[in-house]
């Protein structure tokens, strides 16, 4: 076996080289992100029941989230929003074979497009629970208060069969400060109907 001195320092050199790769990466990755303050939820907020029915199918709940602030950062605010919804069926024939889905999607302002949606199959008598969750719009500059008006849309299937389904809501948001690690004095996030 032959040994080519000119090779051995090149071997030495890998090991740091990739080392020094990893660093640069990680590096430009830390400078890239943003700095944000961190998350503050809301405590959860049940809003009032909604009933539908095959004859009222649709219903729309409109909703605020709020993030307020005793002194202003003047920064962007950023909230996000999680729906926990739960829906019994009491169908006219208790008897009922058939089982509908109701779904909820979320949507923002005045906007007629939705966003994210879920749903769930029913049974009758018994409770069906699942979440939908959206991050809402990131144009708000925190004053003393940033404010989002989500909207809950909820739909029975149609042709369903005759009864009652009670949709009971509870909704939970949080929300940050872009551009600092600190959060705002007085910093509050709040979940209320208008």
């Amino acid at each position: 076996m032959t040994h080519h001195p000119e090779s051995a320092p090149n071997l030495r050199l890998r090991p740091w080289a990739s080392r020094l790769a990893l660093l640069v990466a990680a590096v430009s990755a830390v400078a890239t992100s943003q700095a944000t303050s961190a998350d503050l939820t809301s405590e959860p907020y049940t809003g009032r029941a909604v009933q539908l029915t095959p004859d009222a199918p649709k219903a729309q709940v409109p909703f605020v989230v709020a993030a307020t602030a005793t002194k202003s950062p003047d920064k962007l605010a950023e909230a996000e929003v999680t729906v926990l919804v739960s829906a019994t069926w009491t169908p006219t024939n208790p008897e009922q074979a058939a089982r509908p889905w109701v779904r909820a999607t979320l949507s923002e302002g005045d906007s007629e497009f939705t966003g994210p949606e879920a749903s769930g199959v029913l049974v009758a008598g018994q409770s069906v629970t699942f979440q939908v969750h959206d991050y809402l719009g990131r144009d708000c500059t925190l004053g003393t208060r940033c404010e989002w008006a989500p909207k809950l849309n909820l739909e029975l299937q149609p042709g369903a069969a005759p009864g009652t389904v009670e949709v009971v809501w509870t909704a939970t948001a949080s929300a940050h400060v872009v551009d600092t690690s600190s959060t705002p004095k007085g910093f509050a996030v709040i979940v209320s109907e208008p």
